[in-house]
C-alpha cells in the first residue's frame, strides 16, 4: 500500500496504433515520395490497441537514457523563434548539442535533421508506434553524415538520440508517449523498408505485446524536453524506445494544437 510520501502513478488510457505485418508475407515497405493516385504507399497494415499510459509527472528522475530508453529534461532555451530553419540551424543547434553532451557525456554531437510538427501542415504528430531507426539505418546515418570519420567513429559506441520538445505550450493535444525499453522485446520492433526515390532507409515499425508500458509527462512545456534514443551501439543498455503522440482523453474540449520540434543527433564518446 503506498504511504503519504510515496508518488502513486496516474494513467490514461488511449487507443495506440501498432505494426500488423504484410498478409503475404512479404518485407513491410513505406514509399515517402509521390506516387500516382491510387498507388498503395504501404504493404502492411495497422493493429490497434487500448493501452494504459502513465504520467511521470513527479518522479522523472526515474528515468533514464541507458535504463529506459528515454530521459526527461528541465531546460531554459535561448532561442525562440521556430519559424525561421537557417535560424534554428545556426543558433538553436549548438543549444541542442550543449544539452546532449551535458546530459550524456558524450564527446562529439552531429545534428543530422529537425523537424516541427503542427497540426494543418505536412508534418503532423505520428500516432503510430514506431522507433527512427534499426541497426542497419543508424550505422548507414553514421557513413552518410560522418563519411570521413565513419570508419574509425563506428568503432566506439555511438547512439542516436532525438531531443524532443513543445515550442509552444503546454501540450493539450497529441501528448507523446514513450515506451519503456526494458519492457519491449528486441522482436517487437520490426524493420521497414522506407523508399525514396534516390534510396532505400529503414525504420522500426512495433508490435503490440502486453507486457510493453508506456509513459507520458501531461502538460509539457517550452521548458520541458525529453532525449528519447533511437538506437546504442553499447550491448547490455537500452537500445531504443518506441514512441507515438496519442489521443489523450483528459485533454480539455477545444485543446491548444500541439506544436514541437525534434532534433536528430548523431553521439558518439
Amino acid at each position: 500500500m503506498a504511504t503519504m510520501t510515496e508518488t502513486i502513478p496516474q494513467y490514461v488510457e488511449s487507443e495506440l496504433n501498432f505494426f500488423e505485418p504484410p498478409k503475404d508475407g512479404s518485407k513491410p515497405y513505406n514509399i515517402v515520395y509521390d506516387v500516382p493516385e491510387g498507388t498503395p504507399t504501404k504493404n502492411f497494415g495497422e493493429d490497434t490497441h487500448s493501452v494504459k499510459i502513465a504520467d511521470v509527472t513527479g518522479r522523472e528522475n526515474e528515468f533514464t537514457l541507458d535504463k529506459n530508453g528515454f530521459q526527461y529534461l528541465k531546460r531554459t532555451h535561448a532561442f525562440k523563434n521556430f519559424s525561421d530553419d537557417a535560424s534554428i540551424k545556426q543558433y538553436y543547434y549548438p543549444e541542442v548539442i550543449d544539452a546532449v553532451k551535458g546530459t550524456t557525456g558524450a564527446k562529439k554531437v552531429v545534428i543530422f535533421d529537425h523537424t516541427i510538427r503542427q497540426k494543418n501542415t505536412i508534418r503532423t504528430p505520428v500516432t503510430f508506434v514506431h522507433v527512427d531507426q534499426t541497426p542497419w539505418s543508424a550505422e548507414t546515418r553514421v557513413k552518410i553524415h560522418c563519411p570521413e570519420e565513419a570508419e574509425e567513429l563506428l568503432k566506439g559506441r555511438f547512439q542516436i538520440i532525438n531531443y524532443w520538445k513543445p515550442i509552444s505550450g503546454p501540450v493539450e493535444e497529441y501528448p507523446l508517449a514513450l515506451g519503456d525499453a526494458l519492457d519491449t522485446k528486441f522482436d517487437d520492433i520490426v524493420p521497414v523498408e522506407h523508399r525514396y526515390r534516390d534510396r532505400s532507409g529503414e525504420t522500426g515499425s512495433v508490435m503490440f505485446n502486453p507486457n510493453q508500458t508506456f509513459y507520458y509527462k501531461k502538460g509539457m512545456d517550452v521548458d520541458d524536453s525529453v532525449l528519447i534514443k533511437c538506437y546504442d551501439s553499447l550491448p547490455g543498455v537500452a537500445m531504443r524506445t518506441p514512441h507515438t503522440a496519442f489521443k489523450d482523453p483528459t485533454s480539455p474540449e477545444n485543446p491548444r494544437p500541439r506544436e514541437s520540434i525534434e532534433v536528430r543527433t548523431l553521439v558518439f564518446y
